[in-house]
Parts: C-alpha cells; sequence; structure tokens
C-alpha cells in the first residue's frame, strides 16, 4: 500500500524527476509539474497542500519583483543603469564587471536577493554582449554572488529568517542582522576566489558569437522641436532625449543648411529638423512626447485613438524608389509614419527623402480602421502588435523610490517583504509607471510554474516522511564525529536536502531536529543552527535548488547539468568555508 511506502514512492518520484531534467527531454517547468502531478494523484499532497504552495509568499514575492523590475525598464531606470555600467565598460571591462559585483553584493545583503538578480539580470546580458562574452558565462555568476551576498546579513535571505525565527521558537536569543555577517564574508571570499580561478573551467564555453544576441533595430526618423517647450534654445549636445544609449543624432537642418557642431547657433529653433537613429522604444518615447514632432504626415488624423503598428515593405509595392514623402498610403491613408528601419543598411540622409526599398520597415501610427484598412487594401504586411514600449522617463523616481521603500520597510521596520512588494505592484500600477498589460507580460510564467510546482514536490517529500527517513539515516554518523566533523555533516546533509526539497522546507525540518542534536552531543545549538542556515541558504548545485539559479537557468538557456559541473564544486567549497568560519567564531 501507498501509506506503507510512501517514502520509498516519494524518493522514487524525485529520482525519475531528477533524470528528467537531465535529459530535457521536456521543459523544466513540465517536469516539475508532472512530478507535483504524481503527488497529487497518488495522494501523497492532498487539497491543502497543493493550495498552501500556491499561497506561498515566494512565487508570489518573485511576481511582484517581476513587476517592479518591469517598472524601473519601463521608467528607464535600466536602461539608464546598463549604459552607465556599459559605459565604465568602454574604458575598463574588469571595472564593468566588479561594479555589476559590488551592487549584486551589497543590494543581496539588504534585499531580498532573488528581487535582486531579477533587476540585474537584463543589465548583465546587456554588458555580456558588449564585451562579447556568452551570456552563459556571466548569469550563472551573478546567481552565485547573489547567493553569496544573501548570506552576509539576516535579512539577506528569506530562508535565514526562517532558520532564526524557528531557533528562537526552541528558546535561542533572537539572531542579530550582523551576527552572521563574518562567516558570510568568509565564505563569499572564498567562493569569489572559485569563480575567478576556475570558473573559465568550470562555467559553459559557448562561443559569444553563437550566443549573442542580434543587436536591436534602428529606425531612422526626423523630428521636430514644439514651440514654447523645454526642448527650444538648448543645443543637441545638452538635450537629454538625445544623451541616452538608443539614440544618435545623423543632422541638425534650419531649413536648407546643415548646421554642423562648430556652429555657434545650435541651439534648437522653431522649425529645426533633427534626424536621428533610434531603438523602437526610444522612437516610440519621442512619439509620445509632448516636446516634439516626429515622423511625417500628410493627412490630419480623426478623433479615433491612434495607435502604433509595424508594416513590411513587399517587392510588388508600386512606392518603391519613391521617396517616403511620395509614400502614397500617406496621401491616402490618415496615417503618421515615425520611422524607417532597413535591414543590414542605414538609410538617410532623412527620414522624408529615404528612398523606399523591399524589406523596409516602417513604424507607422493611425486609428485601429485605418490600420485594418491598410493590411486589407494594400502590398504592406502589418504588424499589429508592436513588441516594445515607450519610456515613461518622467515616473522614474516613482519607480526608484517605490522599490527603495520595499527594501526599507523589509531591512529596517520588519515588514514582510510579500505584503510590501505587493503595495509596490500597487503603488507603480495606480500612478502609471506601468501599465497593467505590461505588469501581467512581465510575469515570466515559466519561472512561477516551477517554483509553485516544486513547492508541491517539497510538500510531498515531506509529508510522505522521505526528510525524515534521510535524516534518520545520517543521525547514527553524527553521534559519533567530531565537532567540525558534525558541523560539516549537518551541512551536507541540508545542503543535499535543499537540492531536492526548497529550501524554506529544509530550514523548517533541519533546524529543530540540530537543536535537539546539539543537546545529546554538548555543543553549542547556535552553531548547528548557523550550519543549517548556511546549508539551506547557500544552494548552488541545481537550478531547482534556488530560487536565484532557477531564475538565471531559463534567462540563460542552460542545461540542467551545467549547474552540477560548476555548483558542485562550489558547494564543497562553500560549506567547508563556512563551517571554517562557524567553528572558529562559535566553537
Amino acid at each position: 500500500m501507498i501509506s506503507a511506502y510512501s517514502e520509498w514512492i516519494a524518493i522514487a518520484i524525485i529520482l525519475v524527476m531528477f533524470v528528467s531534467f537531465l535529459l530535457e527531454r521536456l521543459p523544466p517547468a513540465a517536469t516539475a509539474i508532472a512530478g507535483a502531478g504524481a503527488f497529487l494523484l497518488l495522494g501523497i499532497v492532498g487539497e491543502e497542500g497543493a493550495l498552501g504552495a500556491f499561497a506561498n509568499s515566494a512565487p508570489i514575492t518573485i511576481g511582484a519583483m517581476f513587476i517592479l523590475a518591469a517598472a524601473l525598464q519601463r521608467t528607464g531606470v535600466l536602461e539608464h543603469l546598463a549604459s552607465r555600467i556599459l559605459s565604465v565598460a568602454d574604458t575598463s571591462r574588469i571595472g564593468a564587471i566588479l561594479l555589476i559585483a559590488v551592487v549584486a553584493i551589497i543590494g543581496s545583503a539588504f534585499v531580498n536577493n532573488t528581487a535582486v538578480v531579477v533587476i540585474l539580470v537584463p543589465v548583465v546580458m546587456a554588458l555580456a554582449q558588449k564585451l562579447s562574452l556568452s551570456k552563459k558565462q556571466v548569469l550563472i555568476p551573478l546567481s552565485y554572488i547573489s547567493i553569496l551576498g544573501g548570506t552576509l546579513t539576516l535579512i539577506g535571505t528569506s530562508t535565514n529568517l526562517i532558520v532564526a525565527g524557528v531557533a528562537y521558537s526552541r528558546g535561542l536569543e533572537r539572531f542579530t542582522i550582523f551576527e552572521i555577517t563574518g562567516i558570510g564574508l568568509v565564505t563569499l571570499v572564498i567562493g569569489l576566489l572559485l569563480l575567478l580561478l576556475l570558473g573559465r573551467w568550470l562555467l559553459p564555453s559557448d562561443k559569444p558569437d553563437e550566443e549573442a544576441e542580434a543587436q536591436p533595430q534602428t529606425f531612422l526618423t526626423d523630428v521636430f522641436p514644439n514651440e514654447g517647450t523645454k526642448a527650444i534654445g538648448v543645443t543637441p549636445d545638452d538635450l537629454p532625449a538625445l544623451k541616452v544609449k538608443g539614440v544618435r543624432l545623423v543632422s541638425q537642418r534650419r531649413g536648407n543648411r546643415i548646421l554642423s557642431p562648430g556652429d555657434e547657433d545650435r541651439a534648437l529653433a522653431a522649425g529645426d529638423r533633427l534626424t536621428i537613429r533610434a531603438t523602437l522604444e526610444e522612437l516610440l518615447t519621442f512619439a509620445h512626447s509632448e516636446a516634439f514632432k516626429t515622423g511625417l504626415r500628410l493627412r490630419r488624423h480623426q478623433e479615433d485613438e491612434p495607435r502604433e503598428a509595424q508594416a513590411t515593405i513587399t517587392p510588388t509595392d508600386s512606392n518603391i524608389g519613391r521617396p517616403l514623402s511620395q509614400l502614397s498610403y500617406l496621401s491616402d491613408y490618415q496615417i503618421t509614419v515615425r520611422g524607417l528601419a532597413r535591414p543590414g543598411n542605414q538609410p538617410g540622409p532623412t527620414l522624408a527623402s529615404c528612398r523606399i526599398r523591399a524589406g523596409d520597415r516602417l513604424l507607422i501610427e493611425g486609428s485601429e480602421g485605418t490600420l485594418r484598412s491598410l493590411a486589407n487594401s494594400t502590398p504592406l504586411v502589418v504588424e499589429h502588435e508592436v513588441d516594445a514600449v515607450p519610456f515613461r522617463r518622467g515616473h522614474a523616481p516613482i519607480a526608484i523610490g517605490t522599490l527603495a521603500s520595499v527594501i526599507l520597510a523589509s531591512a529596517f521596520f520588519s515588514f514582510p517583504i510579500v505584503l510590501s512588494a505587493l503595495i509596490g505592484v500597487g503603488v507603480v500600477l495606480a500612478t502609471g509607471c506601468i501599465t497593467a498589460n505590461d505588469a501581467w507580460r512581465s510575469l515570466q510564467a515559466n519561472v512561477l510554474a516551477l517554483i509553485v510546482a516544486m513547492l508541491i514536490v517539497g510538500q510531498g517529500l515531506e509529508q510522505a516522511g522521505a526528510v525524515d527517513l534521510i535524516v534518520s539515516a545520517v543521525s547514527p554518523l553524527l553521534m559519533a564525529a567530531s565537532p567540525f566533523l558534525v558541523l560539516l555533516l549537518i551541512y551536507a546533509l541540508t545542503s543535499v536536502l535543499t537540492e531536492l526539497v526548497t529550501n524554506a522546507a529544509v530550514a523548517v525540518i533541519m533546524t529543530p531536529l540540530v537543536i535537539g542534536l546539539a543537546g545529546s552531543l554538548g555543543m553549542e545549538p547556535r552553531a548547528l543552527v548557523l550550519a543549517v542556515m548556511f546549508g539551506a541558504s547557500a544552494s548552488f548545485a541545481s537550478p531547482i535548488g534556488y530560487q536565484t539559479n532557477t531564475i538565471v537557468y531559463t534567462a540563460g538557456g542552460y542545461k540542467f547539468a551545467d549547474f552540477l559541473k560548476v555548483g558542485l564544486p562550489m558547494n564543497i567549497v562553500a560549506g567547508i568555508a563556512s563551517c571554517t568560519a562557524i567553528w572558529m567564531f562559535f566553537l
């Protein structure tokens, strides 16, 4: 019967799941969901346990942090941070990497390290492309550095807080916020040394040219400053809208005259035409700006709400060879051409004079009915969904302030991170930092599904008694070991279980166990509790062992074995380092 052998059935399910993870015949989320389904089907996990996984604070917090990170993206904060770091990379490759590492370490010490990784993943990927590195060589180190940074303070990881809470409920004195900092520093230094010395051999070695993402497509457009705005009287060199990473000024024209950088009268005047090249996001930002008119329009629009679409010129189009100012669709339809992109070429010299070629992509704006008519009645291939949004840089202070408040509330006022993050989501939505549709799109469903499914699997292992079976099997070894070896064995057991079960579940199970064990061994219980704390927090060997690993696993396109190759040495080295520090400081 299942009730008599449930612990062995649970272990068998886990083994099958790990084989599936290694073979990668199914997506990781599918394997996790199938494993969770097996526990539910066999009755090992009931309705209450399954619903408890969905109510767990971990996936809710991560989902909220995805939205807060998307708000930083939408308001241009991440783009600005990336441009700053990339500008450092222009002068110092090592300096840029060190800057990312310092931000990840300090951030993870005072913020939930999952949130830090969510925010830094796009920045690190941009840096990798800038430095001609494979993203696989930098995303695992980002996760590991954030894990190590999280061990510097009690609030660095939720697991630290769980262990401290359980220990306090069992009669130990409260842990202070910086009580574990010395141990964390030793572990951090040793872990960084391993990555620096052996990372090139242990990390995936895909060639950068095979992994580098395509350069963002740039659009040519003409921009005209509106009278009475702050742009008038400012030189292009001092105009904030032209100083961002995704925009490049091509020329400034006043009538038939092209102004050169050395001209004294370059301050913008009404009627000046700036020709620029911009990424799609920056082009949309200009299009939604009140300071500029952008693109080319011959007919006035109807009162209907305009929307953007992309349209591709086909080889049969009669407009091929004409300047864009003579595009027949401009006179026949109430549309605006915001910009033109040409794959593999740089059109010009201005948007209006650019001659149309087959394959040109136009960013156009018009009413829903007009765009539908264009798609049905012309050779244009119209894509109604534009895979980009304009930056809302005016809302950047709100987005930054909201994230800072979430951090402060959690770090210094003992406010649960899940609640502060959800309140933060409400703030960025209510203030227009991000739209509801963009917020829902920012949720990475595969990551969230993987985490929820593994929480159910963890419930199954606990309820089946598989964890207790493993712990009871190793207890005799602990009774006969030296104090330092006891620390190592407890750390190793906690670390192995964390790779299989959610670290929060392991922390809850192992903490009271080692407190009781300390009494029978005559050891300081605080030392054994710290071994559990670090063993549950410092999980490197699998993408499902820790949430930051799961996030970079999907972002970097890693194989399950990539984490085993570099993570097992990290687990061993971090374990020896942290146990040595605990032994020195507490025994």
